[in-house]
Parts: C-alpha cells; structure tokens; sequence
C-alpha cells in the first residue's frame, strides 16, 4: 500500500504521456490514411479540415514532427517507468517481481493505448479525425519546427554512415522494360499483346488529348436527363451520354451507358456523374492521371476560349492503350488506309498529327486539329467535295461527303496524275 501512494505521482505522469501519444499515433494514421477525395473534402469542413490541409502540404515535416513527438513521449515514459520500477522494487511490500510484473505491465499498456487501438479507431474515420486532431497538432508542430532542419540533417548524415554505399537506382529505359518482357515468356501472342501495351503507354505520353478525343459533332448530348422518352428511343451513339448546362454551351455530367441496369432508366440523374475539364493541349497521359485521382470517367476538352472542343472517356484511353488497333474509327473502318504506295485514304476526323506520323512528313498544323480542319482553313470554308491542300510531300482532296464526316485521298507529288495545288 506503501508502494502505491509513494508512485502514484509518476503513474499519473505516466498516464498523461499514453493520451499524449495515442494524440500523434493517431494523428499519423488519420492524416496519412486519406484518400485523394478526402484531401480534396477537409477545405469544406471547417477550420480544423482546413488546418490539416495546410499539414498536408508539406508531408514530411508533418510526419518528422509527429516522430519526434512520439519518440520524445515515449522516452519520457519509459525512463518514469523505470523509476517506478526502481522503487517498487526496493519497497518492503515489492521486491523484483512486483518490479518486474509493472515493467511488462507499463511496456503492453503503451503498445494497446497508444499504438493499436489509437490507429485502429484513427482509420475507422480519418476525415473526422483530422478535423477533430488538427488545431492541437499544427501546435505542436509549430513549437517543434525549429529543431526539424536538425533532425532532417542528422538522419542524413546517418545514412550516409551506415549505408555509405547505397546509391539510387537509374531510371529504366524503354527498351530496358521491352527487353524484360522479352525474357519473361517465351509465349509468342502474350509477347505480342505485352510489346503493344507498353506501345501504347509510350503513345499516350506523347499524344495530346484533342488527338483521341471525340469532337464535339459526335458525342451523345441531351438537355434533360428526365426526358427518357427522347433518350431512349434516341440513337445510341456512344457508351457515354453527355448531359448539357442550361445554355447547351459545356457538357456538366456524364453517364455511363453501357455500366446502366434496366432500374436506372427511371432516374438517370442519380448515375451521373460530373466531369474533368482539360485544355486541348494537354497530353493523354496527363488526362489519365487527373481521372484516376478525381475517380471520374469523362474528361472535357476545351480550347483556349473555354470552348467546348470534344470529349474523352477513360474507357477510349485505355483501348488506345491496349486495343490490338489504333487506327480504327467510330465506325469500325481503318481511318488511315494506305491504298497503294503514295496514296492513302483518310477519314475526315484523323488528327493532323497521326496522318503526320503515318506519312512520315513535317507538318505545320498550328491551330486545327483534324485533317478535315487543315484542308478548311486552306479553303476558308468547311470541307466540301473536290476541296484540296498542300500538305508536305502529299496533296490532299475530299474526294467522298458523309453526314459523319467526308473522306480525303493522300497522293504523294510524285505519285502518276498528281496535280500540285498553288496557294
């Protein structure tokens, strides 16, 4: 009895610093636990969501702070622990096995209470959490930033130390991972299929969006998502239909047609979705990453007077990604269509660019986007049958008009018959 009301002064110590450190376990684990959606959500609920997005600016002095924290709580309990240990054990009533049993007892108290269940609850409910953990946390951060730099250069220092010979791996080449895929089967068609996705990643890098997106003609537009009559008994254009904004000038929703069960049909509002905007200038691979990170299916692309342009689904970058074929049109028809050698025929929409490729030529397509474009601003008219324009080595003429869209022939200048076009 003795011994209780001599310690007891160190065990409520000892019982501040388990609060205190389940506090920064916890924190560490709601903050750190946050999904993307999460982090975009704290600036909408409240100061404290809005302090923990300021925390989570800058990571590593948040999680270097909360460490040293922990690893400062820590210590101090354990060194109180041991002085407890001390004088239980030199007690009349203790002795080395009451010692003993309180040093197991201390060690499993701070492990429960302080690490699993903290963590535990923390990723139970992190956004609420964070808000709720924040105020307290930028506090303690703030009274602890001026040793971090400290910190920082002594844990590098001590790496240095201890693994002097460690040195960063270089970035892997294109043809370092083709020729890995080459070793790692012996399987004819999977190499096939392996060689034309990393094909298509390498594609996607270095293809602008306005390249693979859907113009604006072909997309599936409605004004009322309500109005399921129209919608139904419509053509199906796409797997996406695009629901307009009130002045039908910028698509604000998308639904996914083909994800659609026969329930849906009666509230259609409720499966939209909203959707990214994106100049037409940006690469696809960017478009990709922004999808993925804001979970959404359809990307909007603009020109530079905010205008729409057309639109891409993430369904339509990963078919260019792993389809067997690029070149294909909505129609299902080769777009590009080399006919003989020095004449190909191309669908309207092709962009200026893959034709480019395709050919071989340098072209100077600054402000249009498809073929069908070019031949329009040489003509300063839409295209019409019989229109023609220089481009590079070729002469391009509209030689068929559909309702999608018209057909160009490509004909090489020294291809027999070529008749050269004066600007």
């Amino acid at each position: 009895m003795n011994a209780i009301v001599t310690v007891w002064p160190w065990l409520a110590a000892m019982a501040v610093l388990i609060l205190f450190s389940a506090l920064f376990s916890g924190s560490e684990a709601a903050l750190f636990s946050l999904t993307p959606r999460n982090r975009k959500s704290l600036n909408r609920t409240g100061i404290g969501g809005r302090i923990a997005a300021a925390l989570l600016e800058d990571p590593e002095r948040l999680l270097s702070a909360v460490l040293f924290w922990n690893l400062l709580i820590n210590m101090t309990y354990f060194a109180i622990a041991a002085i407890v240990g001390g004088k239980l054990e030199h007690d009349p009533e203790g002795g080395n096995s009451v010692a003993i049993a309180f040093t197991i007892a201390a060690l499993m108290t701070i492990i429960f209470f302080s690490e699993m269940l903290p963590k535990s609850l923390a990723v139970l409910a992190p956004l609420r959490i964070s808000t709720w953990i924040a105020p307290p946390l930028l506090l303690a951060v703030r009274i602890v930033s001026p040793a971090l730099p400290l910190v920082a250069v002594t844990n590098q220092a001590a790496s240095r130390l201890i693994w002097p010979s460690f040195q960063p791996e270089p970035e892997i080449d294109l043809t370092d991972i083709e020729r890995a895929i080459e070793l790692g089967t012996d399987d004819a068609a999977l190499l096939q299929r392996e060689r034309m996705a990393l094909r298509g990643l390498v594609e996607i890098a270095e293809t602008r969006v306005n390249e693979l997106m859907r113009p604006r003609s072909r997309l599936w537009l409605c004004n009322d998502l309500h109005d399921r009559n129209a919608i139904v008994d419509g053509p199906f254009r796409s797997s996406y239909l695009m629901v307009m904004d009130e002045a039908q000038e910028m698509i604000v929703q998308a639904v996914g047609v083909r994800m659609l069960r026969p329930s849906h049909m009666d509230d259609l509002a409720s499966v939209a979705e909203p959707v990214i905007y994106v100049p037409w200038s940006a690469y696809v691979s960017q478009v990709l990453d922004q999808l993925n990170e804001e979970d959404r299916s359809v990307a909007v692309v603009v020109n530079e007077f905010g205008e729409l342009v057309g639109a891409v689904s993430i369904d339509e970058i990963m078919h260019r990604v792993l389809a067997p074929s690029h070149d294909e049109d909505f129609l299902g028809e080769a777009s590009i269509q080399e006919i003989e050698t020095g004449r190909f025929r191309v669908w309207g929409s092709v962009s200026v660019r893959s034709l480019a490729k395709r050919l071989n030529i340098d072209v100077d397509g600054e402000g249009v986007t498809t073929v069908a474009g070019f031949i329009g601003r040489f003509n300063e008219r839409l295209p019409r049958l019989g229109d023609n324009a220089p481009m590079g080595a070729f002469h391009l003429t509209v030689i068929e008009q559909e309702d999608e869209g018209v057909w160009i022939e490509a004909l090489a200048h020294d291809y027999p018959g070529n008749r050269e076009v004066t600007s």
